[in-house]
Order: C-alpha cells, then sequence, then structure tokens
C-alpha cells in the first residue's frame, strides 16, 4: 500500500513563528487513518491546520501566502531539504557548513545575497557571503554596518532597508538570530518589494536554527578531538575509572608505562590492580574515599609493572569528574607522571657530586704541590726575565742601527736614478752647447728642463725619508689618474727605456681621479715600470701594459704588466723583502719602498707571474670618492 504525507500545521502561538507555525509531516496509510490522527492532535490545546497531502489547501486567513499549491508544495520541499541538511555535514568544518546553509537559502529564497556572520571566539570564521555577482558591493558593506550596529535587535520580525543608488532600486533584507548570541546571525536580502513572505521568513528562521544546532555540536566534538588527541599523545599516564574503580581508560603512554599491550587488558581490570600490593591498603582507605569526597589528591605511589612485576614510583594526581549540569560525580581521572628516570638521575647526581668531592680533595693536594712548583718556576722566570730584557736592549740597538743603514741604503738607491738622470742630462746638454745651431740650443734646454725635474725629484725623495724620522702631514688631493700614469711613463722612458719599448695603455673610463700623493705614486709607477724594462731588456718584444679598473670599497686598481720572463720562484716568496733583488746591481728596495707607500694610502700591492711568461703587479688607491669623504 502506497504512504502519503500529512501535513500539520501548529498555529497555536504564531507569533513565535512569524505568523507560520510549526509543521509536523507525518505518513500514513489511508486517508481515514490520517484524520483519526489530526483528530487527536486537535484535540489538545493546539490549533492545527491539517492538510493532506493529495488535498488542496484551505484558504485561512493566516495561510494566504501559501494558499497555491504548488507554492505549498515548494515551502514544504525546501523545509525537507533544510531538515536535510545536518546528515550531510558530518565530516564537515564550520565554513562548509556555513557555506551550506548560504547556499541553500540563496536558492530557496531567490535572494539577492545571503550573509551568515559569527563572532565567537570559539571559531576563526567571523563571515561567509553568497551574493549575486551584479550586486553592489557597497549595498553589502551597509548591511554589515547596520548588522554590527543593531546585532542587539536581530530576529523575530526584524529587518531594514538599503536604498541602492546605481539601480534606484531598495535592498530588503531580513535577519534571524542564530542560537542565542547576539554575535551571531543569518542575514538574506533581495531587491523584491514583496521580501519576505511569511514562508521566506520560515525558511530563513529555520536554517537559523539549523545553524544554531548544528554549529555547537560540531565546536563540542572539535573540542573532544582536540582532549584526545591532547589525551593520546602525552607521555604521561592518563586513566579514567568509574567511582567503583573499573577501568574505563588508560593512554598509550600508561599502558606503555605499565607493560600492557592494549587498553582492552587495561579496560579488564580495576585501580586497585595497577598499584603495587604495599600501598593498596592506603588507597583503598584513604585515598579513594578522600578523593570521592574532597575532589583530588597528589602525592606519590608505586605502581606495578604487569611484564615484570616490579614496582615503579609515580607522581599522581587522581582527581574526581563531576556531571556539569547536575554537579554529581561520575567519574575518577588521574594524570600520573613516572619518577624512574628522575630517581635514577637523582641516585647519579648524588654518586656524581660524592665522587666530585673525593676528586676535590685530591685536587687540593695536587694543587698545593703545583703551587710550590710554580714558585719555584717564577723565580726562575724572574731571573729569566732579566737576560731577556738585557737582550732586548741590546737587539733594539743593532735595530736601529739597521734602520738606519736602510734608510741611507734606500735614499741610496732612490736618488741614484734622478741623479743618473741628471748627469745623462747635463752631459748631453754639455755636447749639444757647443754646437751654434739654434736646433741644438733648443735641444739643449729641454735637456736642462729634464735635469731640473730630476732634480725636484731628488729633492722630493729627500723629504719623504725626512718624513720617516720626522713625520709631517702628507699632502694628498684629488689627481687626475691618467695624467699620473702618462707622466710616470714618459719618465721611466726618457731615462732607462731600450729599443723597441712600447707602452700600452687600457684606462678604465669610470676611474678618473684618486685621491692620492702625486709624486709618491708617481714615483711607484716609475719603478715599477723600469723595472719591468729591465726585465725585458734581453728580448726582443718589449710591451707594457698599464691598466686601471673600479674595484669595491671606492678603491682604483692600477696593474702595470709585461711580457718579460717572469719571476723566479726563490725571488718569489720574498719579493718584497728589503735587499732582495733580481737585479746584479739592484739593491733590492724599491719594491718594498712602494708597497709602503701604497700601504701609507690604504691600498694593497701585489705581484703575479704568469706560467707562460711576464709578470703582473697591482696596486689599489683610493678614488675620489674617498677624497670627498675624507
Amino acid at each position: 500500500m502506497i504512504k502519503a504525507p500529512l501535513i500539520i500545521l501548529d498555529v497555536s502561538n504564531p507569533a513565535a513563528f512569524s505568523g507560520i507555525g510549526s509543521i509536523i509531516i507525518l505518513e500514513y496509510t489511508d486517508e481515514d487513518t490520517a484524520m483519526r490522527a489530526a483528530r487527536k492532535l486537535t484535540a489538545s490545546q493546539n490549533r492545527y491546520q491539517i492538510h493532506p497531502g493529495r488535498c488542496e489547501a484551505s484558504a485561512m486567513p493566516w495561510t494566504d501566502p501559501l494558499a497555491d499549491p504548488d507554492e505549498l508544495r515548494r515551502c514544504m520541499r525546501d523545509v525537507v531539504a533544510l531538515s536535510m541538511l545536518p546528515k550531510a555535514w558530518r565530516n564537515y568544518d564550520l565554513r562548509r557548513m556555513c557555506d551550506s546553509i548560504a547556499g541553500a537559502l540563496f536558492t530557496m529564497l531567490r535572494a539577492d545575497f545571503v550573509l551568515i556572520i559569527l563572532q565567537n571566539h570559539d571559531t576563526h570564521l567571523t563571515e561567509l557571503l553568497r551574493c549575486d555577482p551584479d550586486l553592489d558591493p557597497a549595498s553589502v558593506d551597509h548591511v554589515r554596518a547596520v548588522l554590527k550596529r543593531e546585532r542587539a535587535t536581530f530576529g523575530g520580525d526584524q529587518g531594514f532597508v538599503v536604498a541602492n543608488g546605481s539601480s534606484g532600486r531598495n535592498l530588503q533584507v531580513a535577519t534571524a538570530p542564530i542560537g542565542l548570541s547576539e554575535y551571531a546571525v543569518l542575514a538574506a536580502g533581495s531587491f523584491r518589494a514583496a521580501f519576505p513572505t511569511k514562508a521566506e521568513r520560515l525558511l530563513l528562521t529555520i536554517g537559523a536554527n539549523q545553524a544554531a544546532i548544528a554549529f555547537p555540536h560540531w565546536l563540542g566534538d572539535a573540542d573532544k578531538r582536540r582532549f584526545t588527541m591532547l589525551a593520546q599523545r602525552s607521555t604521561d599516564f592518563i586513566g579514567i575509572a568509574s567511582l567503583s574503580g573499573h577501568i574505563q581508560y588508560v593512554n598509550p603512554a600508561g599502558l606503555q608505562s605499565v607493560g600492557l599491550a592494549t587498553p582492552d587488558d587495561a579496560l579488564r581490570l580495576r585501580v586497585l590492580d595497577f598499584v603495587s600490593r604495599e600501598n593498596r591498603q592506603v588507597v583503598r582507605k584513604t585515598i579513594w574515599p578522600l578523593v570521592l569526597r574532597t575532589g583530588q589528591w597528589k602525592g606519590e605511589l608505586d605502581l606495578v609493572h604487569f611484564g615484570s612485576g616490579l614496582p615503579m614510583p609515580f607522581l599522581v594526581d587522581c582527581f574526581r569528574i563531576d556531571d556539569p549540569r547536575t554537579g554529581q560525580p561520575m567519574n575518577v581521572a588521574t594524570v600520573s607522571r613516572d619518577l624512574s628516570l628522575e630517581n635514577h638521575a637523582e641516585a647519579e647526581s648524588r654518586h656524581l657530586n660524592e665522587t666530585l668531592e673525593r676528586r676535590l680533595e685530591q685536587l687540593t693536594i695536587e694543587l698545593a704541590a703545583a703551587h710550590k712548583k710554580l714558585m719555584a718556576e717564577k723565580f726562575e722566570r724572574e731571573q729569566s726575565d732579566l737576560r731577556f730584557r738585557s737582550l732586548r736592549d741590546e737587539m733594539f740597538r743593532m735595530a736601529r742601527f739597521t734602520a738606519a743603514g736602510h734608510m741611507a741604503a734606500s735614499i741610496a738607491h732612490e736618488l741614484s736614478q734622478p741623479l743618473t738622470a741628471i748627469i745623462n742630462s747635463m752631459n748631453a746638454a754639455k755636447r749639444l752647447l757647443n754646437r751654434t745651431d739654434p736646433a741644438s740650443l733648443a735641444i739643449a734646454r729641454d735637456v736642462a728642463s729634464e735635469a731640473t725635474a730630476e732634480a725636484l725629484r731628488a729633492s722630493e725623495i729627500l723629504r719623504r725619508h725626512r718624513q720617516l724620522v720626522r713625520p709631517e702631514e702628507k699632502e694628498r688631493r684629488i689627481e687626475a689618474l691618467s695624467l699620473m700614469i702618462e707622466e710616470a711613463g714618459e719618465l721611466a722612458l726618457s731615462s732607462a727605456a731600450p729599443p723597441g719599448a712600447n707602452l700600452k695603455f687600457e684606462l678604465d673610463a669610470r676611474a678618473t681621479h684618486a685621491f692620492v700623493s702625486r709624486v709618491q705614486i708617481r714615483q711607484v709607477l716609475v719603478n715599477l715600470i723600469r723595472n719591468a724594462l729591465e726585465a725585458m731588456a734581453d728580448q726582443e718584444q718589449r710591451e707594457i701594459t698599464l691598466a686601471t679598473r673600479v674595484v669595491d670599497d671606492g678603491m682604483i686598481e692600477v696593474t702595470v704588466a709585461d711580457v718579460g720572463p717572469g719571476i723566479s720562484e726563490d725571488i718569489a716568496c720574498r719579493l718584497f723583502e728589503p735587499f732582495v733583488s733580481s737585479k746584479h746591481n739592484g739593491m733590492g728596495l724599491g719594491l718594498p719602498f712602494s708597497r709602503w707607500i701604497i700601504e701609507t694610502h690604504g691600498g694593497q700591492l701585489t705581484a703575479e707571474s704568469k706560467a707562460g711568461g711576464g709578470t703582473s703587479f697591482r696596486f689599489t688607491i683610493p678614488s675620489e670618492g674617498v677624497g670627498d669623504a675624507n
């Protein structure tokens, strides 16, 4: 026999349901059975309107909005659909629940938007919105503002209108509270002037009620899952028993600590089974009654290990769990910590302390003996210090003589070059003056000018060496780097250039100026160029490359590279030491003083000999930017 629905509307308190009433859906096998059930319901104080599933709805005043049978069927279908939503929420999170309600109501109400606001501290979800893509966002923002401002008045027939300036239509908004919280609300809006009808308000209220029921359950289940996970992952012994002492739960760490394999092994036991024989009497007569009477006991007890049978010390926190509704005791629980490791650590600590005390006594005796030995060594050291100071004074005297020798040798070495150039220039000028033609006289004047320049350079060398003995302020300024390099090349070629010598310039366009002492850096360049020319004196190809480039930290790198035979291995490691030279007549002071000049400028001078021949000397000097900063 086919069953058909009987729909009964409870209208005993229409105001509570916005004039619609509650809905009861029954199933019956025939119409007579349905009518008998209806008469029993209507015999109570409540008033019902009965609608058999295949009968027309009667035209009563409060059911006018649902007078159309199709409208009534659609409303019943939507009510049933809303009531079925919780079945799909079993594996949903809170956001998916809200989205499910909003999506269903958005379709059922033919709304332009559905908004759910949850401002509960227990959840991270604060808002979920379903809306027509063409809806002006400003309208929804206005709805939010009204809901936050008037949240205490949510529910019942409360609603408001939002003017929409872009379309000229007003947005009708209806609200329903979610539970008893004034911070949670379900709102829907439509541009239809008749929105919401009583049926639509009923659906909105049902949706809010479903949310009000489902959300606390979900939050409660989430709390249960969190506390269960906490208990499962805890390293302490966590157990729950009935008031009579039967075990109801033991966490994995507790099972492992007492040597049980599975939770079922624990469920077959009682609380006293976990306690060592020596402590069972005090648990039965003192601790258990105290927990039932006062609610808690904390102290140390020995529990038994079911595998070995040995007692294990535990710090036990035993407490009573009461029913939050009635306040009556429900269970007894414990959170206990195994003290075996701590006791073992304390025993080891005591043993270590005793060992340390004995060792300290032995060390005290050894230190006393060592002190006597040190006093004797101190006396010997004082005598050694006297001898050392005497030798040091003698060494300082010798060092001063050596430094004076180095200074004299350096002056002689550096003056030899300009003096040689002066002698050569003066001899050439004397020969030219013996001639009477004007060209020879003009060349003689140029040669005399070169001799004057070399004499000035010799004077500058003497002044610089005076600064070693009596330091004076060094005059540095921003100089044109390319001009210094060209001048140094001309000076080097004019006095020591073999036939066929060639200078090649590779100058960085960015390295234009440097903050240096012009005379000192030019002297370094002349020394390096002359060394390169002397290294290539016995070969046909004589090319020297002078290059510049900008490096980091505001410095400029200058390179003097030749194509000579390179530096021998026995000289390379001592190249910058005084009096070390590969030339037969060299004094070995040019490179040490060149390095000293570069280091006083804050740079470095290095040498690199290539495997195929040739040597590159590189030094760094500060650029003009460093000079500006200073």
